[in-house]
């Protein structure tokens, strides 16, 4: 029974931490996606991001973080990491933002 008991403890410990973990990139993910829609509003704020941008681009980081945090824990080279990481800035980028806004962000960033 105290072998039932110090299990479920440990599995309970356990799922907690994954959680808090998840929970860190979701917030991460979500700074970014905030810091990118200010830098695109102080150059135009009619192009700042919609909901629907910014859940696509919330997602993308959220991959993104996860796929480089793998990465790092195999002992990938840095310049591997960074491959990574244009792969899915470009995807934001290319795919999800528009010509105006990109450019609005360009003018917000120098200012």
């Amino acid at each position: 029974m105290k072998k039932l008991i110090a299990l479920f403890i440990l599995f309970l410990g356990l799922s907690v931490t994954g959680f808090a973990q998840a929970d860190k990139i979701k917030e991460k993910a979500t700074e970014l996606v905030e810091k990118l829609n200010s830098e695109i509003i102080a150059g135009d704020a009619s192009m700042a991001l919609n909901d629907d941008q910014k859940e696509q681009i919330n997602q993308i980081h959220i991959e993104r973080i996860k796929e480089t945090r793998k990465l790092r824990k195999s002992g990938t080279e840095e310049e591997d990491i960074k491959a990574v990481n244009k792969k899915y800035f470009q995807k934001i980028y290319n795919e999800v933002l528009t010509k105006e806004q990109k450019q609005a962000r360009k003018k917000g960033k120098e200012k």
